[in-house]
């Protein structure tokens, strides 16, 4: 079998690139039973650019910077494309209707995954970007899905330990113990039925266990099962 060759946007940020790279090497393994290994092309990106963009909602700008990242992928040889990260998906569409590679969207996997489970409403875990940006409402509202995010003050909490610790590769119990004290006010208040990891580094600190009858929804993961299954497509 030959598969595709896969181009991973990365860098945004390093350690879940880090778990991409494990985590597609090992599902294509398991997937085709093999010994053998996939053919991955990572263009690690400037996140402090990106986040610069997103923050001052130049949009547009950051399309352009990130298609230019794509045709890097594809110049050398990529067959399409997969951004390791939640984030810049808020101008997914706009990539998808330039880019010169097919790309493979967190969202969209999410989605279906989430419609596999028959949920209804969910919580959703971020950078404050990915928490407003309205890319996961609007996708999974289409679908009969309630996507809530917490409280402004939680949400402040959340994107200050992403970007100053999991990022940086920091996980403390500490903001474990927060976290999840979060999701049980969530819980309590708006009677949600899982939790969207909608930042590729939250599953380091979050992980299925530390809840009872709760779903949670890794998007690294699923990500990486869709892109898998793109690369092995016949």
């Amino acid at each position: 079998m030959q598969a595709k060759v896969i181009g991973i946007i990365g860098g945004i940020a390093p350690p879940s690139t880090v778990d991409y790279y494990q985590r597609i090497i090992t599902a294509f393994q398991e997937k085709n039973n093999t010994r053998n290994y996939p053919s991955i092309l990572i263009n690690s990106i400037d996140m402090t650019r990106m986040l610069d963009l997103i923050a001052k909602q130049q949009y547009d700008v950051l399309t352009d910077y990130l298609i230019v990242e794509i045709n890097k992928l594809k110049n050398g040889g990529a067959d399409f494309a997969a951004m390791a990260s939640n984030t810049p998906h808020i101008v997914f569409d706009q990539l998808r209707n330039k880019s010169v590679l097919p790309l493979i969207s967190i969202v969209e996997a999410a989605l279906a995954s989430a419609k596999k489970f028959g949920c209804k409403k969910l919580c959703l875990f971020g950078t404050k970007s990915t928490m407003q940006g309205g890319f996961y409402q609007s996708g999974f509202s289409k679908e009969g899905i309630e996507i809530i995010t917490p409280p402004p003050e939680s949400q402040n909490y959340i994107h200050d330990k992403y970007m100053n610790e999991l990022v940086k590769g920091i996980f403390l119990e500490e903001t474990k113990k927060a976290f999840i004290n979060i999701v049980q006010y969530m819980k309590k208040q708006n009677s949600i039925e899982g939790l969207i990891l909608g930042g590729t580094e939250l599953p380091f600190i979050l992980k299925e266990e530390d809840f009872i009858n709760f779903k949670l929804f890794n998007t690294t993961e699923i990500h990486v099962e869709n892109i898998v299954k793109y690369a092995t497509a016949i």
